[in-house]
């Protein structure tokens, strides 16, 4: 035989031994037989075709080490996911293994669809999630203390800036511990009228901008609840059942009145009516040069940067706040439904896309909870920024009460307050008498 095929494999015997040692490491052993044997399995992906490719890779990972367990992937044809998942949960009939968001944890474990997993954690096939994951974003799969799902890939948000634009102005980028103070000082920097003065400038005109320096997240409110946490408030109560005292608290306040006062006093920022019409949204603003940084975004856009012809990017940390770094989280993961005939055979399966088997696949293209898989993106200078955001995550407010979600609604009252009509608004006052009564009555009416 050719030296080469022998080397070839010699080589692939060598990466499956490797494999199945790592996999033993996680908690994952090879097969024996077990209660699992001739299990089958349906997981619920939401992905579409090309999503699933990923999914269908784990699953055949996950065959070499349990072939006996038979998985099938019962796929989202279309339309919201979340109303199927209840629909199934209504009907007692939910695969056996699922992809949630987590903003949905508390309906979904308040309706039945969701086994705490704490028990499998402990048991003879678990693990200890604090050595294998970022504790904020394995935490971010918990309600009321107990975890239900673990984490398949979950964004951080950061400031996008535009480097051309920094170092035209002569601004080092900006590093881990900056605050909102800087933020604010770099932005008026960057917006320029269309006589070339600057924010900082007596003679800017804010009725004549050609750029302005940041933009901000207008109604969307997650992209801003890393602001409030900054600023040392959350929303809700943790027992979750009011918004009184933190959706009104001199924090929230505090953070609500920069933002607005980035828009309507510094003019730093651009109100939310001109964000909406901006035809390709923030984006290509961004590109066009309109816009010198996107404040609060996640890791979403970077084939599409690399794609401009002579653009630069830096990624930008989030500010420390008042109350110190503290961020905010999108976070998808799977959960084990209550129903499925075989838990156990179902729990090794959402194990396996959790740590090993699932992450080294879904790592490829995005946030892994697992941070050896992101060791090899450290020094990347879009993906740093962003795995770095992992340790100043707080639990979303979100996970806090099954009618958080339904409660703030689609259109949040914070692209109120940075239009056109917060320029003279009395925010604590809006707060107080307008958008908490009627959040707080939403809570009770569905608590009842």
């Amino acid at each position: 035989m050719h030296a080469r095929k022998w080397t070839f494999i010699y080589l692939s015997v060598l990466v499956m031994v490797s494999m199945l040692v790592a996999l033993g490491m996680m908690g994952l052993p090879q097969k024996t037989a077990t209660a699992q044997e001739g299990a089958e399995l349906l997981f619920g992906s939401w992905d579409d075709e090309n999503g699933n490719l990923r999914h269908l890779a784990a699953i055949e990972d996950f065959n070499a080490v349990y072939p006996d367990i038979k998985v099938e992937i019962l796929p989202n044809p279309g339309g919201d996911w979340h109303s199927k998942v209840l629909t199934w949960i209504a009907a007692g009939e939910l695969p056996d293994v699922y992809m949630a968001d987590s903003s949905y944890i508390p309906l979904y474990v308040e309706s039945g669809g969701l086994e705490p997993l704490q028990p499998f954690i402990e048991g003879e096939n678990g693990f200890d999630p604090y050595e294998v994951f970022y504790p904020g974003v394995y935490e971010n799969g918990f309600y009321q203390g107990e975890p239900y799902l673990l984490a398949k890939d979950y964004s951080t948000v950061a400031i996008y800036a535009n480097k051309r634009l920094l170092d035209a102005a002569g601004i080092a980028i900006p590093e881990e511990g900056w605050t909102y103070d800087d933020l604010l000082d770099v932005a008026m920097q960057l917006t320029v009228d269309a006589n070339g003065n600057n924010a900082a400038s007596p003679d800017f005109d804010p009725d004549n901008i050609v750029q302005y320096g940041m933009d901000q997240r207008g109604g969307w409110f997650r992209g801003f609840q890393t602001v409030i946490y900054s600023f040392g408030s959350h929303t809700i109560s943790d027992d979750g059942t009011t918004f009184d005292g933190y959706m009104n608290s001199e924090e929230t306040i505090a953070a609500l009145e920069w933002m607005r006062d980035a828009v309507h006093v510094y003019h730093v920022a651009p109100t939310t009516e001109f964000i909406n019409s901006l035809p390709s949204g923030s984006m290509q603003a961004f590109y066009d040069g309109q816009l010198a940084m996107v404040f609060g975004y996640g890791p979403w856009f970077l084939g599409q940067m690399e794609e401009q012809p002579d653009f630069e990017y830096a990624i930008l940390p989030m500010p420390t706040g008042p109350g110190g770094h503290h961020g905010a989280v999108c976070w998808a993961g799977f959960g084990l439904a209550p129903t499925s005939d075989d838990k156990d055979a179902a729990w090794l399966f959402l194990k396996a896309l959790g740590t090993e088997i699932g992450q080294r696949h879904y790592s490829e293209h995005a946030l892994s909870s697992m941070p050896e898989f992101m060791e090899g993106k450290l020094d990347h200078p879009f993906w740093s920024t962003f795995i770095n955001e992992a340790n100043y995550l707080d639990s979303l407010d979100d996970l806090k009460s099954p009618y958080f979600l339904q409660c703030i609604g689609d259109e949040a009252f914070t692209a109120v307050i940075f239009g056109e009509s917060g320029a003279d608004m009395d925010i604590a006052a809006y707060m107080n008498d307008e958008v908490v009564p009627q959040l707080q009555q939403c809570l009770d009416d569905n608590m009842e």
